[in-house]
């Protein structure tokens, strides 16, 4: 059976990065090294601010026209966008939760086969999938599968 390992982020969209980085910092948060993810479906810059040692606050913002938080925004507003979890293997996920009624954004999981951040880590391969919303009672939820080498961000 699959099962949730982690809590890893809230991704917080927003139209202004740099605005919105600046309130989090005045909170006292500090940032981890932006990440560029600009081919689809991501298509988002992401920033994330770790509290403790176990959560985080990921800002993110669109990179193109095709950005689905473009879209998000363009209908909903700037907010929360979706919680990000690690489980252990996103196949048995998928199939056991959509036995259980639970829509899948991509019909298979999207693989960054470069080195790529999740949170507050980096990943040698992540696989990724959205629950779509309207299955969740209206939360996205974002769901990662780590394979490989991973190492923990700190802070700049």
């Amino acid at each position: 059976m699959g099962k949730i390992l982690e809590f890893l982020t809230v991704n917080v969209a927003t139209a202004d990065i740099d605005g919105a980085l600046g309130k989090f910092r005045a909170m006292g948060l500090e940032t981890l090294p932006p990440a560029h993810m600009p081919e689809p479906p991501a298509e988002i810059t992401d920033v994330t601010l770790p509290i403790g040692p176990m959560g985080s606050i990921s800002v993110i913002a669109a990179t193109g026209p095709g950005s689905p938080v473009k879209r998000f925004i363009d209908k909903r507003g700037e907010g929360i966008y979706s919680i990000a979890v690690r489980v252990d293997s996103l196949a048995e996920v998928m199939e056991e939760w959509a036995a259980a009624g639970l829509q899948w954004v991509l019909p298979e999981p999207y693989v960054f086969d470069r080195e790529n951040p999740a949170a507050r880590y980096v990943v040698e391969q992540l696989k990724v999938n959205w629950v779509k919303p309207s299955s969740l009672g209206g939360v996205m939820l974002e769901c990662f599968e780590f394979v490989g080498a991973v190492r923990e961000e700190q802070p700049e």
